[in-house]
């Protein structure tokens, strides 16, 4: 089973010039261990030896960064990247970005 970084964050709406909606989107915070799945990061092929490291942050921040996913910026909900799954079913949307076995961060 491939390794998942979880999040939650507030769907914040942007509007056009004209007030009609536009599309949603919710903020990507610095990843950090309490996101991860660590024993599925510990056993991940190529991230595994980094998952118990002060590179960790790092390494997370280089392979979101490969799928389209920009830390301290915002996923638009419409523009998803391959990978990424958003709930908006509650108040707080819980985000989901699955890490495939042969990701790199380089």
């Amino acid at each position: 089973m491939p390794a998942t970084i979880k999040f939650r964050g507030k769907p914040e709406e942007v509007y056009n010039l004209d007030d009609t909606f536009a599309y949603a989107e919710v903020k990507v915070p610095v990843p950090a261990a309490h996101h991860c799945d660590m024993r599925k990061f510990r056993a991940h092929r190529t991230i595994g030896a980094y998952a118990n490291s002060d590179l960790f942050p790092a390494v997370l921040k280089g392979v979101l960064a490969k799928m389209g996913v920009r830390v301290g910026g915002r996923l638009r909900l419409d523009q998803l990247p391959n990978g990424v799954t958003v709930d908006t079913s509650k108040f707080l949307a819980t985000v989901t970005i699955t890490v495939a076995d042969d990701a790199t961060w380089r």
